[in-house]
């Protein structure tokens, strides 16, 4: 049986290791970052203007456009149905089994996610 606290001290103390071996890196990382984004900010500001622009002249035609440099498409408003599984579980309890022919069941996976305190 593996001991998970092992691994994840295991991962925790590589993580430290990787850290200190990239420090030096991660000043001039971030001084790399904050240039890019003094460049790209500007730009960035540009294009989402025309992005809305474009999204404004689709939605008030109401028709998808594609072209040579790019295409924007309209997906028309819809309603949403949820229905409430514990209400309807409780009116088949009650006598009316025929409503379980409209229901779909689907096995989901099982699943792990992990997280790992971050090392500063």
């Amino acid at each position: 049986m593996t001991d998970i606290e092992a691994e994840f001290a295991a991962i925790r103390s590589l993580k430290q290791a990787m850290y200190e071996e990239l420090g030096e890196y991660k000043a001039l990382r971030q001084e790399l970052e904050a240039k890019i984004r003094e460049i790209m900010d500007p730009f960035v500001e540009e294009i989402q203007a025309h992005e809305e622009n474009i999204r404004n002249a689709v939605l008030m035609q109401e028709k998808s456009y594609k072209g040579n440099l790019g295409k924007a498409t309209f997906r028309k408003g819809y309603p949403r149905y949820t229905w409430d599984n514990k209400a309807l579980e409780g009116y088949v309890a009650a006598g009316h089994e025929e409503i379980l022919q409209f229901r779909k069941e689907t096995f989901v996976q099982p699943a792990v996610s992990i997280s790992v305190e971050e090392v500063i």
